[in-house]
């Protein structure tokens, strides 16, 4: 199973930011990025939130398992 990893913003506070910088609870609506570099650069943007200096990286492990044959079937094309 091949696993990955992905960085979200975590406030202090323990929200999270959403995809369009909003609080949310649940991380998994969290925005997330593919590198912890990129992360930090976010960070250092004038498009980052309010105080950046009260938000921790948060390391989140993602697995993925192919599960089967899908049923459907694409219509032909004609």
């Amino acid at each position: 199973m091949p696993t990955q990893y992905r960085y979200i913003p975590q406030h202090k506070d323990g929200h999270y930011l959403d995809r369009v910088a909003q609080p949310t609870e649940d991380y998994m609506h969290a925005m997330r990025f593919s590198r912890q570099d990129d992360l930090e650069h976010w960070l250092t943007t004038r498009h980052c939130p309010d105080a950046p200096h009260r938000f921790v990286i948060r390391r989140v492990r993602v697995d993925y398992e192919l599960e089967g044959e899908v049923l459907e079937h694409l219509p032909e094309a004609n």
